[in-house]
């Protein structure tokens, strides 16, 4: 590396795709694409990175920023040894046509659709009508004999070391004798040692008969579907008739925390859906509610998310205008749990939702891919290997890739397996033709996300669709980078807790 080097660099702005700065409230980063590296920049350094970085410097500005600076022929030495800036061109993403041979398809994760019914109308489900892309509520149920023939198939192709088994709707309890049978016979083919069962419920339904059954199952894991207090989570949880199904899931939940507590083999955890207003006072809110829950299991963790984009409707924002509620002081839910904790994140102390916000980006950057020589084959991004990472049977019996997932070609059906050539077409080859050209120009080419999950419809990758997300991954990662390491300058210790936590 020398000063005509990086002059070439800014003159192709090839810089672009090599990296990108971040800043803390002390220091100022380079992190670096090809090697995963990140560097904390001096004074002089900074002086020539940020004019290397700057859209509004050309290369005759650039060269005469650089060569001012006393210590570049260093600087330009360091960035050579430590094989910066000199990513090579991304032409393939690591390729996964041997995973589908006999010999090495082996699959982790079997979900089963046990029905397309369920008994609320929550307002931001995405299975609603007016949620273009998915398929609607509906009243079928898969029947055991087509559960069977899906777990006859992953358990002749499971991963030896660990095989989950979760169940989806819908409303899973709807199908709940399916579900019952399905444990049982899993249980029959395999001891519980490396197989684990899970489920999403609303609450609503749990019975004192069914949550004995469930708290007694090994290694199994409820995710409990509650927003907060009762206020907050009847502004969109909602049962078919427009009434709120707090009641009925605060009752289901004392009833299954009280049957895990008295068996100790099940775990729970909620999964909040974060709904408008946006505001501290609101978070406050949800994070009280959780964390004065004092007779949920010691080891029971809050999660939660924000709705998909576009899944709330105009009318809810209506019936919120019309208590008067106002959408003028918002904020981010990261932005809330930075200020209201800090760098001070108790991990022994999961009944909150800063635990999740806080440490999800830093799981995701303490895990990053660090190289000591960068290549030109990068990951798909944060795409799994479709059949083989988990694979998604339908209440029809059809394979799909996931359950996240809407419209999107399929990728096989109990009767026949897995469509190998489905799967390399419209999952591998197609997804790679599509997006190699815009993951080649990124510089978070590494630390993206983006599934198959986010990007399809019947015809296979919609690469508009995608590119639609690219700019939010970009600086979420630059958020979860500057989160780092400000806590690594801050409080060092968390880190090294934040490396035992495994990324699901």
């Amino acid at each position: 590396m020398n000063i005509e080097r990086l002059c070439e660099l800014k003159r192709t702005r090839e810089y672009r795709r090599l990296g990108t700065l971040f800043t803390t409230s002390r220091y100022i980063y380079l992190y670096d694409t090809g090697t995963g590296k990140v560097v904390q920049l001096d004074e002089e350094a900074q002086k020539c990175f940020k004019a290397l970085f700057d859209d509004t410097i050309d290369e005759y500005k650039f060269r005469s920023i650089v060569e001012e600076i006393p210590s570049i022929n260093s600087i330009c030495k360091f960035i050579q040894e430590e094989n910066l800036l000199c990513c090579p061109a991304i032409t393939k993403f690591v390729g996964s046509d041997a995973l589908y041979t006999d010999e090495m398809f082996r699959c982790s994760q079997l979900t089963i659709e046990l029905t397309g019914k369920c008994n609320l109308r929550c307002k931001y489900c995405i299975y609603n009508d007016y949620f273009d892309g998915m398929r609607t509520f509906n009243t079928s149920n898969i029947d055991f004999e087509t559960a069977r023939k899906a777990i006859d198939f992953v358990f002749d192709h499971r991963n030896e070391e660990h095989l989950a088994i979760t169940f989806y709707g819908g409303e899973p309890l709807l199908n709940f004798q399916v579900m019952r049978q399905c444990i049982d016979y899993c249980l029959e083919k395999s001891a519980p040692t490396n197989l684990s069962f899970s489920f999403t419920t609303n609450l609503t339904l749990m019975t004192p008969e069914i949550a004995d059954y469930i708290a007694q199952v090994p290694n199994m894991s409820i995710l409990l579907s509650m927003d907060g207090p009762e206020a907050i989570h009847n502004c969109a949880r909602v049962k078919r008739d427009g009434t709120g199904s707090f009641k009925d899931a605060f009752a289901g939940l004392q009833v299954l925390a009280a049957a895990v507590n008295k068996y100790k083999c099940a775990r729970i955890a909620f999964n909040a859906v974060l709904t408008p207003p946006y505001t501290k006072e609101r978070f406050d809110e949800i994070n009280d509610f959780f964390e004065k829950l004092d007779f949920l299991p010691s080891d029971t963790e809050v999660r939660a998310t924000y709705p998909a984009a576009g899944s709330i409707p105009d009318s809810y924002y209506q019936e919120l205008r019309m208590k008067g509620i106002t959408f003028s002081e918002e904020t981010d839910w990261n932005s809330w749990a930075k200020e209201k904790y800090g760098n001070q994140i108790d991990l022994n102390e999961k009944k909150n939702l800063h635990y999740s916000v806080l440490t999800g980006g830093l799981v995701l950057i303490q895990n990053r891919r660090l190289r000591e020589t960068p290549v030109g084959i990068v990951p798909s991004n944060g795409c799994c290997a479709p059949g083989k990472r988990r694979l998604y049977v339908c209440t029809d019996g059809t394979y799909k890739v996931c359950e996240r997932i809407g419209d999107s070609p399929s990728i096989g059906n109990v009767n026949d397996g897995v469509d190998v050539k489905a799967v390399k077409k419209y999952y591998l080859e197609e997804y790679e033709a599509k997006s190699l050209p815009d993951c080649s120009q990124c510089w978070a080419v590494n630390l993206c996300d983006i599934c198959y999950a986010q990007c399809y419809d019947k015809a296979g990758v919609n690469i508009k669709e995608k590119r639609k997300l690219c700019p939010g991954i970009r600086k979420k990662n630059i958020q979860y980078l500057s989160d780092y390491h400000e806590m690594l300058e801050s409080n060092s210790e968390v880190l090294e807790e934040i490396s035992k936590i495994e990324i699901v």
